[in-house]
């Protein structure tokens, strides 16, 4: 009996929040705010809409065409002409994974028109390895794979979830500004005081286990970083100050520069809309334009779903 082929693929990853303070480069969360991408057997093109619509190339330098093409080559299969209808909500170079979910949706597409099921657990590790490559480090593209909260490590790539209730909520606000990962990354020093390496090993052992014992009381120093933040809130973005103040102030448990920033990510179990405003108050007076969501955390990270051709 012929095997059906694989018609339509709808795709949707999930935002995400990289170093959560000081898990740089190796903790991530993921966050209820999508990018959904459409993907036929058609002549190569992409259709873009939402985030990034007057911006993002649409040929094949774009993130989505270029990773499902390295993918195929990587499975070994010749590379099937695909047509990506992209509509993003994530924020572009605001430090929510913007390139990450548009790399994985591509490596997605790549495995799922090469025959592979998405749903079997080795796919997706194959899916986050390849995704992993290409960024370069795990803390992003962990949680934009499996969801909810992630630490992964190089060493071939191991990941492991790190279980937080479904009460906390991310309450971010995003300048209207972008900060490159690449600026944001040259300014850091290539060795650190033994001191500051030492501050954040606690932190992050802290980070873990007051997010899985729920003991949000320790989050406030627990998110505390001396690796990047300093220097890119200095550097960067100096008025990230007021409005972290502004959402500790108003009952976070812990605040944050998402990723590479500018986004400003408090974590919170309650008073979410006084966050949202005191955030939004302490952005006006520093004079800084953008905009404050309240995000659920996502336990899911990429999810697709699949049309196949009727046999006559």
């Amino acid at each position: 009996m012929p095997v059906p082929k694989l018609e339509r693929a709808t795709i949707r990853v999930p935002a995400t929040s990289a170093n959560l303070g000081p898990g740089f480069d190796c903790i991530g969360l993921a966050v209820d705010l999508w990018n959904e991408t459409n993907v036929t057997v058609d002549e190569p093109s992409i259709t873009l809409s939402g985030e990034g619509a007057d911006s993002l190339p649409r040929d094949g330098t774009n993130l989505v065409a270029s990773s499902a093409h390295r993918t195929f080559l990587e499975l070994g299969v010749n590379p099937i002409p695909l047509a990506f209808e992209c509509h993003n909500n994530i924020p572009l170079a605001r430090g929510l994974g913007s390139s990450s979910a548009a790399t994985i949706t591509g490596i997605t597409a790549a495995f799922a028109f090469a025959g592979f099921d998405i749903a079997e657990p080795e796919t997706r590790r194959r899916i986050f390895v390849i995704a992993a490559d290409i960024e370069g480090h795990p803390d992003n593209v962990s949680p934009a794979v499996y969801g909810g909260c992630q630490i992964g490590v190089n060493c071939s790539w191991i990941v492991s979830r790190v279980e937080i209730s479904d009460e906390m909520k991310a309450v971010v606000f995003v300048p209207d500004f972008t900060m490159a990962t690449k600026e944001a990354r040259g300014i850091l020093p290539d060795v650190v005081p033994r001191s500051d390496a030492i501050f954040n090993v606690g932190r992050a052992a802290m980070l873990v286990h007051a997010l899985e014992t729920r003991q949000w009381s320790l989050l406030r120093h627990a998110t505390d970083d001396r690796l990047h933040q300093p220097q890119r809130i200095e550097k960067l973005f100096p008025r990230f100050r007021p409005i972290a103040r502004g959402a500790l102030d108003a009952g976070a448990h812990g605040v944050f520069l998402s990723g590479a920033g500018p986004t400003v990510m408090a974590l919170a179990t309650d008073r979410f809309m006084t966050i949202c405003y005191e955030m939004s108050e302490n952005a006006r007076k520093a004079q800084i334009v953008g905009k404050a969501l309240i995000l659920d955390i996502s336990q899911h990270g990429m999810q697709i779903e699949t049309e196949f051709e009727r046999s006559n």
